[in-house]
């Protein structure tokens, strides 16, 4: 039994634990934006709609009813993308059986990333595209999705076009706010975030 899955079934067993949400929505003063109960608003990933590894339409309703992983990436990144691809081959192995768990990667290159390029790429891990999904697309859908949905920065580049550069996994709940932010480089974060992810599903399933 993998450690970090002992560790969840030691400390969590019958307590119910919730996680925490990211990123509040702040009001025109800069102060954080609460709803009539006092309660946190937080940020709500947008819709969207871009085009997957098998060309066909991918949108926010393919993700109803799920939690999801997302990250960001482009098919010739060197170094970073591909160790968080392989880290996320690992979340796949480890969350193969759980229907309700999808895993998202958004080309923040789409003019270069094809479809075919993510089918190479798809294939180069050797990803199950029925719970792992390659997406690509319009540029400025992307980079606001990734700006409003998940606060990402523009990193300036002094070219013609500024860049998205992240290496940030972040797990996003059935009501598409985010309940977790984590190193996809790190091998002890992305154990975290498995073991967070069965927080998250432990949750659902204790509020039926």
């Amino acid at each position: 039994m993998p450690l970090f899955v002992f560790i969840f079934i030691y400390t969590f067993g019958e307590h119910h634990f919730t996680l925490k949400s990211f990123f509040p929505v702040l009001d025109k003063k800069g102060e954080v934006l609460r709803n009539e109960e006092g309660d946190t608003v937080f940020q709500v990933v947008p819709d969207f709609t871009l085009t997957d590894q098998a060309a066909g339409s991918f949108s926010q309703q393919d993700l109803k009813d799920k939690i999801y992983v997302m990250n960001f990436f482009f098919t010739d990144c060197p170094g970073m993308c591909k160790k968080m691809s392989s880290q996320l081959v690992r979340v796949q192995e480890n969350l193969q059986n759980i229907q309700t768990v999808e895993l998202v990667s958004i080309s923040v290159k789409p003019r270069e990333d094809s479809v075919q390029a993510l089918q190479n790429y798809a294939k180069s891990y050797k990803a199950d595209t029925t719970q792992w999904h390659f997406l690509t697309g319009n540029r400025n859908v992307i980079y606001s999705l990734a700006q409003k949905g998940f606060s990402l920065p523009l990193h300036k580049t002094g070219g013609p076009e500024d860049f998205i550069h992240s290496d940030n996994f972040m797990l996003v709940d059935k009501n598409h706010v985010v309940r977790g932010v984590y190193k996809g480089t790190e091998v002890k974060e992305v154990d975290r975030m498995i073991m967070e992810i069965n927080v998250l599903l432990d949750e659902y399933s204790k509020s039926k």
